[in-house]
Order: C-alpha cells, then sequence, then structure tokens
C-alpha cells in the first residue's frame, strides 16, 4: 500500500528548490554557491518560505583553497502565471575559512577571517508527484 502525498492542510504539496549563485569578491576571490532548500509545503500563494544550509565551493586565496559555511531562509513564495513559485534569498557566508584535511573540517589561519554577501532567486519547486498519482 502506498504511504499517504505529504499535503498539507492547504492542499499544498511538499517540494524543494534549487539555488545557483556566485557570492562578492572579497580578498580577490570569490566562491560558487549551490544548494537545495529543505522540503516544505506550500504553494505560491500562501507565503511560505524554506531554510537553506550548505557550504561554498572551494576556492583560493594566496594559494591556499577555503570554503565557508552558509544558512538562511528564503523570501515568501512569489507566484509565477504558470502555477508555479521560486523564493527570493540573500546573505553571508561565515567569516571562517574552512578546509578539508584529514577526514575532518579545519579553520584555516593563514587566510583572514572576510565574509562574502551573496543573493539570488531559486528555481521552481522540485519533488511535485505526477498528475494522477
Amino acid at each position: 500500500m502506498l504511504s499517504p502525498k505529504p499535503i498539507d492542510r492547504y492542499g499544498s504539496p511538499s517540494h524543494a528548490h534549487y539555488a545557483r549563485v556566485v557570492s562578492s569578491m572579497q580578498l580577490g576571490h570569490l566562491h560558487k554557491i549551490d544548494f537545495f532548500t529543505y522540503p516544505v509545503n506550500g504553494s505560491g500563494s500562501d507565503g511560505h518560505f524554506h531554510d537553506y544550509q550548505g557550504v561554498t565551493r572551494v576556492a583560493s586565496y594566496d594559494g591556499q583553497v577555503h570554503f565557508h559555511r552558509f544558512y538562511g531562509i528564503t523570501g515568501p513564495a512569489i507566484a509565477l502565471p504558470d502555477g508555479s513559485h521560486y523564493h527570493r534569498f540573500s546573505g553571508n557566508v561565515d567569516d571562517e575559512p574552512f578546509s578539508f584535511e584529514g577526514g575532518s573540517y579545519k579553520t584555516v589561519l593563514t587566510i583572514p577571517r572576510h565574509m562574502h554577501f551573496y543573493s539570488g532567486v531559486t528555481g521552481s519547486g522540485l519533488g511535485y508527484e505526477p498528475s494522477g498519482w
């Protein structure tokens, strides 16, 4: 037997969004940022939002590679004429540069602490079940 569909009290299915942006330039470098939002139930007309978190793509400063953590909450759903929706988002990455060493994350002390700003919009919702399911 199939499990029930994840539907909220407004009849809107659970979904996520994908986003991809490039951060601001700091210390002569920038980071590519891409992520999926956490899924929630909602539609383009109910004002819902999504949490997100992740790590930037690796970039080099003075020959040393590093990344930053980021997290945030999107703005409310923005409806599109076709019934889908997207979200705006913006924020700053964590100011502590990290690298991956020996199976764990390590703060890079030789790179000055710095932040990058980012902003953009998500794509439309992902993960909806096909019509008729």
